[in-house]
């Protein structure tokens, strides 16, 4: 269900168009549902599984090192890959280096506040769980270190194809905080410095009653 749903909220969120480049970091297993076929041509998956037959281009690499040009990219995916590197910030890093200024990165997490995650304290508890999951505020804080733009896009339940998009309300913020999974979207901005330029020489403010001298003038012969 879990897939269904962050699938379905791909396919309505991504708004792709022909000419741009798609980059995804980490395989989610239902990418057919929302790459169309007009658009794998641009489209390529990396991670570092062992090559299998697949109707998308692959990249084999380690998902802390792309053997991608930078400023290259103008979608970025990266869905369940940040938590279960030992070293999120360098992947991070790789997703500022390869987007293209203005380019779009979406980031699909597990909520580590949710029922679910809480199975990870658990004395025998499930490997999937046994990692150290980042809230969707923590991530959001480490984007904005890099000068990306975020928002929360979405929340995600494990049992059932309902998700909360972008809460608004107190209410659907306490669900989507506490939902299984998550969704943020950021855009990588860029701002020009501008210089600050030094005041103008400021005439001293006259006192009251007083006139100014006229300027000597130089004599000519």
């Amino acid at each position: 269900m879990l897939q269904k749903s962050e699938a379905s909220y791909l396919l309505n969120s991504l708004q792709l168009t022909y000419n741009q480049k798609i980059l995804q970091v980490g395989r989610l297993g239902t990418e057919s549902e929302y790459i169309g076929d007009e658009f794998r041509r641009n489209f390529a998956l990396l991670d570092d599984i062992a090559i299998t037959p697949s109707p998308f281009n692959r990249i084999r690499a380690s998902p802390q090192e792309w053997p991608i040009a930078g400023e290259s990219i103008d979608f970025l995916l990266i869905p369940h890959l940040v938590e279960f590197e030992a070293d999120p910030h360098r992947v991070l890093g790789e997703a500022e280096r390869v987007l293209k200024p203005e380019g779009k990165l979406l980031i699909l997490g597990f909520n580590p506040w949710s029922l679910h995650s809480m199975l990870r304290y658990l004395p025998q508890r499930p490997p999937l769980w046994n990692r150290h999951f980042v809230g969707s505020q923590q991530l959001m804080d480490w984007l904005n270190l890099l000068k990306f733009e975020t928002e929360f896009g979405a929340g995600f339940g494990i049992g059932s194809a309902h998700a909360v998009f972008e809460p608004q309300s107190v209410w659907r913020k306490s669900l989507a905080s506490l939902a299984a999974a998550y969704a943020v979207k950021a855009i990588k901005r860029t701002w020009t410095p501008i210089p600050i330029k030094p005041a103008w020489l400021r005439a001293p403010d006259l006192l009251p009653d007083q006139v100014v001298a006229p300027p000597l003038m130089r004599k000519t012969r």
